[in-house]
Order: structure tokens, then sequence, then C-alpha cells
């Protein structure tokens, strides 16, 4: 009897376990959608400040099986998401989140390009946190276009003579806007991250037509699922995710037709310049009136392409990081950390202000541990990824700064 008893125990952990496992994280039903365009929306809700959970869901580990990179949620040093960062995030003024997500190693061979259930139920489990914590959220495709972190396929340089690539494309998408179609206007789709052929570059005429093709792709794959995806706010980037699509890439970056009438797209930008002191961290010095001018002048034209058409703008990265010693920085001087932290006080203070001024949403892009083995950039971690609270007196300063100059 005793074994019996033992046994059935067993079995009724195994079956707890196992429901566990399976539980849908999803709404059962569909969520609540307005009819307000994004412009409206974005007003509405207050939306004026972003911030990115970077190197999670979009982390990819190309070292343990080179053969088959794997997009792993603690490859790159951070830990696994958990309600307390979320609700840390909201506290500090932020609100709404940008969660990049890799498919990569997720993915099942053609021609169905079946993405993992699991996947899918963990980027889900990420979603819910940010909502239960009053974000707003954004999902994406992101380091699978990505020539860098290995494992990459949305390649731009190879689509022309690849079709499969869109096909790979189209059908990642579909899977992704079935999966999460019961969620309500505080989930936002962005179809595809710093889509490029390895230049960091503006973009051509002919990258162009692929990018705006893969736009339209996106935004037919999405409707075509009806539902909530019907009416669904997306987010759109030119190559590169570069800030040029309102000046001289404008006439080649094309916003999708929408069967969702006008009002539920957003355009969005990167921007890390000047790149020495905004991302790599080499330079210590910013502020004079050409480099403040050139902010003035890229946001300046962001309004009256977009905004003053009635167009969100998101600036969905941004920095500017933290100068520190690591391996690669062979120029460090200790002398020069705190002349930098003033010009980066600075820096923001210009920035997310002018973003404001402009009607431009910034999004940090904060990327949690910093691997001083092999990082390349600066220190862009600003919150104990456990807490969400600043894990430095310097980063709770520059944070106050952000808030104050975006208008929190």
């Amino acid at each position: 009897m005793k074994k019996l008893f033992t046994v059935i125990i067993l079995i009724s952990v195994i079956g707890i376990i196992a429901e566990a496992q399976t539980t849908d994280p999803r709404p059962r039903s569909p969520q609540p959608m307005s009819n307000k365009t994004a412009m409206e929306y974005f007003r509405d809700e207050g939306i004026k400040i972003g911030i990115n959970l970077g190197n999670t869901l979009d982390a990819v580990d190309n070292w343990t099986d080179p053969r088959n990179p794997t997009s792993i949620e603690t490859a790159w040093g951070n830990p696994r998401a958990e309600q307390a960062y979320f609700h840390g995030v909201k506290a500090q003024g932020f609100d709404i989140m940008r969660i990049p997500v890799t498919w990569v190693g997720h993915i099942g061979p053609a021609p169905d390009y079946k993405i993992e259930e699991t996947w899918l139920r963990r980027v889900a489990e990420v979603v819910n946190m940010a909502l239960n914590a009053r974000l707003k959220a954004f999902i994406n495709v992101h380091h699978d276009g990505n020539h860098g972190t290995g494992g990459g396929w949305l390649f731009i340089d190879k689509a022309a003579r690849d079709s499969s690539i869109t096909d790979k494309f189209e059908k990642v998408w579909k899977q992704i806007a079935e999966y999460f179609i019961n969620y309500g206007d505080n989930l936002m789709f962005q179809g595809f991250n710093e889509i490029h052929s390895g230049d960091w570059g503006a973009g051509n005429a002919a990258q162009y037509r692929i990018i705006n093709d893969w736009n339209q792709r996106f935004t037919n794959v999405v409707r075509s699922t009806g539902g909530n995806n019907a009416k669904r706010y997306l987010l759109y980037y030119g190559y590169n995710t570069h800030y040029t699509i309102a000046t001289t890439n404008f006439s080649r970056f094309v916003l999708p037709a929408d069967s969702a009438g006008e009002g539920r797209q957003i355009v969005g930008f990167h921007y890390y310049e000047p790149v020495p002191f905004v991302l790599q961290v080499t330079s210590v010095n910013w502020g004079s009136a050409a480099e403040k001018r050139a902010i003035e002048t890229a946001f300046s034209a962001m309004k009256q392409k977009f905004i003053d058409n009635n167009i969100p703008v998101i600036i969905g990265e941004n920095g500017p990081f933290r100068y520190i010693n690591y391996k690669g920085h062979t120029g460090y001087r200790a002398a020069n950390a705190p002349v930098h932290q003033g010009n980066r006080l600075a820096y923001v203070e210009h920035f997310y202000t002018q973003a404001r001024i402009n009607g431009l949403v910034s999004f940090f892009w904060e990327n949690g541990t910093l691997d001083n083995e092999y990082a390349v950039e600066g220190d862009g971690s600003l919150l104990n990824r456990v807490t969400g609270q600043p894990n430095l007196p310097e980063n709770a300063e520059i944070i106050q700064r952000m808030m104050n100059a975006a208008g929190k």
C-alpha cells in the first residue's frame, strides 16, 4: 500500500509539473482594442519614454555549438526575466518597453518553418510581465537579420536571389501574429530590426525596394490573421533603422498599404550619433554647437515628415553608454570618467528634450550585464536586472535627467 501510495503521489506531482509547463500564458479571449489612431493612443496613454529589454530574448548562443546557434535568454549574461524587474522599470517612470526577440534556433525546416511552442510561450510570459507592470510593449524579429551574431537568416544581401528568405519571413510572422492574436492594443509588433548588408550604411534604392517589400508583406501577413491583428499597431523601420528615412531616403522609404486604414502605423529609427561618444565610448567629449544641431535637425525632420502627418515616431534605440574600463578599451583613463559622465548628462538632457519638443518617444538601449571580456561598446546597463532599480548612483542620475527632459 505504501508503494502504491508513493506511486500515486509521484504521478500527481508529475502531472502538476507537466500542467505547469504547458499552461498557455496568453489571454483566452480577445482583449479590448480601441478605435484610436496610434497617435491618439500614444497621446491618451501618456506614452513619453521607453526602454529596451536588451540582450535577453534576443541573445544568441553561437559558441556552444557553432553549427546550431540558438536564441537563449541567458546567453549574454543576463538572468531570466522575472516580474520584479518590470515593476522596477515602471517605478522609474518608463511607459513602454521594446522586447527584442531573436527566433534563431527555434524555427523548424522548410517549408513550414514551424516555431517551437516553448519559445513562443516564453516570449508570451515575458510580454505578460511587462503588461502586468502596466507597461506597453513591442515584440519583433531581432538578431535573425544580424550578420554578426551567427545563425542569422533574414539577409537583405541574399534576398534578391533567394526567395526562400522572404517566404520564411512571412511564415514566421504569420505564426507570431497568430500566437499573440488575443492581446490588446498594449502589445505592438515590429517587423524587423537593423536590416543591412554588413555595411551599416543608410541604404540605396535597390535595398529599399526589399525593405519596402518586407514591410508590406509583414503588414499583409499580420492583417490576414484577423481578430485583434486586423487593427494592431505596427512599427516600421527603414534600411539599417537609419534616421535618413525623413531626409535623403524619404522618397525611397514607403509606408505599406494597410487594410486597417489610416492611423495604425508607427515609424521608428535608431540614433547612436556621434558613435565614438555614444556607442563605442572611446571619446569623452560632446557638446559642440554642431553636435547639438545634428540631433535637432534629425528630430525636426522626423516631426515634419511623420508626426505632422499623424504618424507617431519612436527612437527605438539610443544611448549614451557609460565610459568604463574593459579589455578592448585600450585608451581608457580613469580621469576621463567624470568628464564623460558630465557630458553624458548634458547629452541626455539635450537628446530627450529635443525628442519631447518634436513629439518623439525615445527608448534607451538598456542591455543589462556588461561583458568586460568581449565588450566592443560602452556600458549600456542602467538597471539591476533583478530589481529594476538603478544599478549605480550615476545611472540613477541619468534616468532622472531622462525623465525630466521627457516631461515625466
